[in-house]
C-alpha cells in the first residue's frame, strides 16, 4: 500500500488520456486498494493506477525499482489476455509515464496504450494492440 494522499491532480491530469483510449470508469481508492481507472475499449479492458514520482525520467530498472509496491498490488489481479494491468506515473509538471504491467516487468508504453518503437513485447502479450 502507498503511503500518503490520493494524487487527485495526477488523476485529474491522466483523465483526458484515459477518455481519449476508452469508456473510463473511474474507481475510489479504499485501503489496500490502488485503482484509479477502469477502461473498457473494444479489444480489452485496462485497469490503470495513476502514481506521482518525483523521478520520472529514470530508467525502466529505476522506475520499476520505485513502484515496486504498486506492482505488487497489480500482480493480484488475475492474469487474462483480454485485460492489462498499466502504471501511469506523473512528475509534479504535469507530464505522465505509461508502463504496462507483464509477467516479467515493466514495459514501457505511449499514451495511447501501444508499445514504444523501441519496445519488445514478452512472447504472452497478444501482438494486436489497435
Amino acid at each position: 500500500m502507498r503511503k500518503g494522499p490520493v494524487p487527485e491532480k495526477a488523476i485529474a491530469i491522466a483523465l483526458p488520456v484515459a477518455l481519449a483510449r476508452g469508456f473510463v470508469i473511474p474507481c475510489q481508492r479504499s485501503q489496500g486498494g490502488e485503482i484509479d481507472f477502469v477502461i473498457a475499449c473494444n479489444d480489452r479492458t485496462t485497469i490503470a493506477c495513476i502514481c506521482r514520482t518525483k523521478r520520472l525520467n529514470e530508467p525502466l530498472a529505476e522506475m520499476e525499482f520505485q513502484l515496486r509496491f504498486i506492482i505488487a498490488t497489480l500482480r493480484q489481479v488475475p492474469h487474462n489476455a483480454g485485460r492489462t494491468c498499466e502504471i501511469w506515473a506523473c512528475d509534479y509538471y504535469g507530464n505522465i509515464r505509461f508502463f504496462r504491467l507483464t509477467e516479467t516487468g515493466l514495459v514501457e508504453i505511449g499514451r495511447d496504450g501501444n508499445p514504444l518503437a523501441d519496445t519488445v513485447l514478452p512472447e504472452d502479450t497478444p501482438p494486436d494492440w489497435e
